[in-house]
């Protein structure tokens, strides 16, 4: 019988939600000025290969792309971002005039779709 075992030194953020939807990744470049975390919610200006993101603001709401922060990055760096798949909402984080239920709806029109890791 199989069973399930941790690996020394692997742990988990719980920023994944859950596997039934895939998860894809793009590289951008970050535009803010500030460090961001992982989880964070960005606000992507642009297209393509020149596509930059910041974190995410109350005028982000609607109407543009959003993202998830895949990792801890630097200002003015090139970064992963996920840019579908089902994540923990408990683990993001937003500018502190939002919330993460502001962008709720707009994330779940491009494909991010929002859980509760128990």
């Amino acid at each position: 019988m199989m069973g399930f075992s941790t690996m020394p030194g692997a742990s988990s953020d719980g920023l994944i939600g859950g596997a039934e939807l895939p998860i894809f990744n793009r590289n951008v470049l970050v535009s803010s000025d500030t460090t961001l975390e992982r989880g964070a919610i960005l606000a992507g200006v642009g297209i393509d290969s020149d596509m930059t993101v910041h974190l995410a603001t109350s005028a982000d709401t609607v109407g543009k792309m959003l993202f998830i922060a895949a990792e801890d990055v630097e200002a003015q760096t090139a970064t992963t971002v996920f840019t579908s798949g089902r994540f923990n909402r408990t683990a993001l984080t937003t500018e502190s005039d939002t919330s993460v239920a502001d962008f709720e709806a707009e994330l779940r029109r491009q494909g991010i779709y929002l859980t509760e890791v128990i």
